[in-house]
Formats: C-alpha cells, structure tokens, sequence
C-alpha cells in the first residue's frame, strides 16, 4: 500500500536537495543565486530525466483544484506535467509525496493604462 503525504516546499528543500540541470545552463527552478534545477519534458533533457533513479525523480505539474498553484508529486508522470526535478536523495519506498507550489503575487502593481479608477486625492 502506498502512503500519501504533504510537505511544505520548505521541507523538500531541506530533505531533497536538488541536482542542477547541466544541460540547460538557463534553467529555472533556481535557490538564490544557484544553478537552475528543472529540466524539460522533451529531448536530451527528458532522456538524461530516465536514466535516473525512479526515487529520484519529481514531477512538476500544475495543481488540478488551483491556477495559482503548482505541485510537485514524487515520480514520473505524463499528466499536466511542466517539467522534472532530480533529487541528490532518494524519496523513500511506497511512498507518494506531493508539495503545493504557491505562486506569490504583487497585489501593489497595476498598470494605469487598464486602471479605470480616480486618481487618488493627494491630501488624503
């Protein structure tokens, strides 16, 4: 039986520690200023992807209930899937993992030419 688990990308961060793409010097999935970690779903990069350990590989996919999430589910799969991560750690054995993705949102920026509201009032 396969057990279901949640984990915060903060924890994958610190218990998987991710191989960067050396196929793709621009790759993005990016820790600070590091090397990019995501590799395509096509070509060299997927056939490097396959020849990994099966524990080792996760899978990006856009989140089913929510467009303004990502997850990324241990395993390979074909389904919505947006790209492929490796990890330096094996995930372990019967088990399912999927971390939530949340984008983060600049709710201050709007363009003024699509902006029909009034300017604000300086004095207020």
């Amino acid at each position: 039986m396969t057990k279901c688990i949640q984990i915060t990308e903060d924890e994958f961060q610190a218990t998987y520690p991710l191989v960067p793409n050396h196929i793709e010097t621009n790759a993005s999935w990016t820790y600070g200023d590091g090397p990019g970690c995501l590799f395509e779903t096509y070509g060299e990069e997927l056939d490097f992807v396959r020849r990994q350990d099966p524990r080792t590989v996760w899978t990006l996919t856009d989140h089913p209930d929510d467009e303004n999430k990502e997850l990324v589910q241990s395993g390979f799969h074909l389904v919505n899937r947006l790209g492929y991560l490796i990890s330096a750690v094996p995930f372990p054995e019967n088990t399912h993992i999927e971390v939530v993705i949340e984008f983060e949102t600049d709710l201050d920026y709007v363009n003024a030419d699509e902006c029909d509201c009034a300017p604000a009032d300086k004095d207020e």
